[in-house]
Parts: structure tokens; C-alpha cells; sequence
């Protein structure tokens, strides 16, 4: 029954390379993500059924037999709302490539996406980088403007504050030193001592 062309992988054969080569790597994901799964956690197994679902992770039928598996367990769950378990999305590409050259498609439409729609796509990411390094420059160079502008002030700031403290104690010391100079010089000339 199965041709010397043929792979099985879990239990599914597949006679095209690349489906048996993409399947192979698909089981493997699935024995990962079973080793960090914990599936006494309803919740958890949701959130990552979901996510699965939502970035199209397998397109073989070892992935889809596996969310499969996960569908049925959290739709046997009673407190699992039935619409947040997202139904799977199935599309075999091999069938679609054969379909098409039968009915003599281009077959690249069925795996590339249209150049229109890539380039839109381009041009919006090109967009919104330009922007954004934009006003990453602007806020850059607002920075360092406020950085030379406090460095540079004679107002206290973080910055000088230390050296304003000192200058201002140095200035008070001297004060007082020359204060106390000249009490001593009065009391010589009074002639007022104190018993030392």
C-alpha cells in the first residue's frame, strides 16, 4: 500500500516530501508544547489551543489531528464557554497545487500572497518606522538640549547643586572667621580677657 516515495509520521502517511519533512516538524512541536502544557489547566490550554489556531502553526494532519484532540477536551470541559474554543481551519496545500494545475492555475497564487497586497503591507511598516525614528530623533535631541541647558544654568539643579552647597558653606565659614577676628581685636583694645 505504500510506496517507497512515502513517509509516516504518527500514524499518517504522506507520499509529498515536503508535507512528510513539514509533519516531522509539527510532531516535534507538538512534544514540546505537551512537555510545558499542563493540561489539568483548562485556561491555559484555551489560551494556547487559541494562539495555535490563530497563527496557523500546522498544516498537516498530525497538527490538525492534535488540535483535534485539544478541541475535544476543552469543548468536554463544562465551564470552558464552547464559542471561545476556536473551530479549525484546514487547508492542504498539496491538494490545492494538484487542483490547480488540473484546472491549469498559476500554481504560485496558492502559496505566494499577491504582490499588491505584500507591498502595501511593506509601505505601511516603511511608514510607520519613518515615523517613528522620527520622533525618536526629535525626543533625542530634545534630551540633550535639556541636558546642556540644566548643565549650563546658574539656577540649583541636580547637577550643581553640590558645588553651590560647598561654594555657599565656604563663603559662611569665612564670615565668620573674619567675625570672629574682629571680636577678638575689639576685646584687645576693650581689654576684656577671659580666663584661659
Amino acid at each position: 500500500m505504500s510506496d517507497k516515495n512515502s513517509t509516516v509520521i504518527d500514524g499518517f502517511i504522506f507520499e509529498n516530501e515536503a508535507e512528510a519533512v513539514q509533519a516531522a516538524k509539527e510532531a516535534e512541536g507538538i512534544k514540546h508544547i505537551k512537555s510545558k502544557m499542563e493540561m489539568d489547566n483548562p485556561e491555559m490550554v484555551l489560551q494556547i489551543y487559541n494562539k495555535i489556531i490563530q497563527q496557523q502553526l500546522f498544516e498537516t494532519a498530525v497538527g490538525f489531528a492534535y488540535l483535534k484532540d485539544l478541541q475535544d477536551y476543552l469543548i468536554s470541559v463544562p465551564y470552558v464557554a464552547k464559542d471561545a474554543v476556536l473551530p479549525i481551519p484546514v487547508r492542504h496545500k498539496a491538494l490545492e497545487i494538484s487542483i490547480r494545475k488540473k484546472m491549469k492555475i498559476p500554481v504560485k497564487t496558492v502559496c505566494e500572497k499577491p504582490k499588491k497586497v505584500v507591498e502595501k503591507r511593506d509601505a505601511g511598516y516603511r511608514m510607520k518606522y519613518r515615523v517613528t525614528l522620527f520622533l525618536a530623533v526629535i525626543m533625542a535631541v530634545s534630551m540633550a538640549g535639556m541636558f546642556i541647558i540644566t548643565a549650563s544654568s546658574n539656577n540649583l539643579n541636580i547637577l550643581n547643586y553640590e558645588n553651590k552647597i560647598i561654594d555657599k558653606y565656604a563663603g559662611w565659614e569665612k564670615q565668620l572667621q573674619e567675625r570672629e577676628e574682629a571680636v577678638k581685636m575689639r576685646e584687645k583694645e576693650l581689654g576684656i580677657t577671659y580666663g584661659e
